[in-house]
């Protein structure tokens, strides 16, 4: 969340007006409420000055700062660099301020300038500097709390319309009616088969009805389904189609039918045929899980992120912070799904 330059500045614009007016105001008090100290254009022309060479200080500061560390990832570090850092860079600014004053307006030497600096001169200007830097990292803890807020709201309505997206596209319509071409076939060729056929068809749709509703599934189950799900396909491709799952811990988490979807993806962009058969291996790497396949691209299948893939990257994005990692290479392509 980083602030441009240009608006730091308008900031700053009238946070000097306002702290040149409480300064004026601060002065008619003290002067025995003289009317001629407040209504002084020149002394608040003085003030607003010092001001705003003291915001322009830190302006500079905060938009250097913010190069490198953000107000919604590194709060804490901004904080504990941004209130001492402010307070020694307005006691800076306050000492040009001066050097310009007294040099520039009244004429006076540097060494001059140098004799007459006193310690109790800049408490004054350290004690606004720290009202406005409270200030101003309240103002930013505001503005973080409520966008973060916001970006939750924003996660849920995303998630959801995610999930919508996802029952458009799991399970393919092309899948159903080359399943339903094969489970004819069967009935006439092998019967028994066929029954199999079937009965796998039925699990993996009973699956896709039972965790539509879910955002998140143990791995195990997730597993299981894959099996059913390449055993059908393997009803499907017979000897084209070569699958291993190597999975020692199910422990973990993932998104429901996440798995489903890239294997689809896989058979979907690869020329599957007994002369070039597909391999895929499903395993563990370092707490994600990963979904690896030979590749032998089919004609214009150059572009491996779909909308298939995408939606899953945003429903993994609401649950954990780790991306989902593509590998490809000129045999292999891996998809890593963080576990959760």
């Amino acid at each position: 969340m980083k602030t441009k330059p240009l608006q730091q500045f308008l900031r700053f614009l009238w946070i000097s007006a306002i702290i040149a007016i409480v300064i004026q105001f601060i002065n008619y008090m003290g002067g025995g409420y003289d009317y001629n100290k407040l209504l002084d254009y020149k002394s608040l022309i003085v003030n607003f000055s010092y001001a705003f060479i003291i915001g322009t200080f830190n302006i500079v500061f905060f938009t250097l700062i913010e190069l490198k560390f953000s107000w919604s990832k590194d709060p804490k570090t901004l904080t504990a660099l941004g209130i001492p850092g402010s307070v020694i860079v307005s006691v800076l600014g306050f000492l040009t301020a001066r050097l310009l004053h007294s040099v520039w307006i009244y004429g006076n030497t540097f060494e001059g300038f140098l004799s007459n600096l006193s310690f109790w001169d800049y408490l004054f200007p350290v004690f606004i500097a720290l009202i406005v830097t409270l200030s101003f990292h309240a103002y930013y803890f505001y503005k973080f709390g409520v966008e973060a807020e916001l970006k939750v709201q924003r996660e849920i309505n995303e998630n959801t319309k995610a999930q919508h997206r996802a029952l458009k596209d799991q399970l393919d319509p092309h899948f159903l009616f080359n399943s339903l071409n094969v489970l004819s076939a069967l009935i006439e060729e092998d019967p028994k088969k066929a029954s199999e056929f079937t009965n796998a068809m039925s699990k993996v749709y009973r699956y896709v009805l039972d965790q539509r509703q879910e955002d998140l599934v143990s791995l195990e189950s997730e597993i299981k389904f894959a099996k059913t799900y390449l055993n059908l396909l393997m009803m499907r491709f017979e000897d084209s189609l070569l699958f291993k799952i190597s999975i020692s811990d199910n422990t973990f988490q993932i998104i429901p039918l996440s798995l489903q979807l890239l294997l689809e993806n896989a058979i979907k962009h690869n020329k599957v045929t007994e002369h070039q058969p597909l391999h895929i291996h499903i395993y563990i790497d370092e707490n994600y899980l990963v979904v690896e396949n030979t590749l032998n691209l089919k004609p214009k299948t150059s572009n491996r992120k779909g909308i298939g893939l995408d939606n899953i990257i945003k429903r993994f994005a609401v649950f954990t912070d780790k991306e989902i990692l593509l590998e490809e290479n000129s045999t292999h392509f891996k998809v890593k799904l963080p576990l959760i």
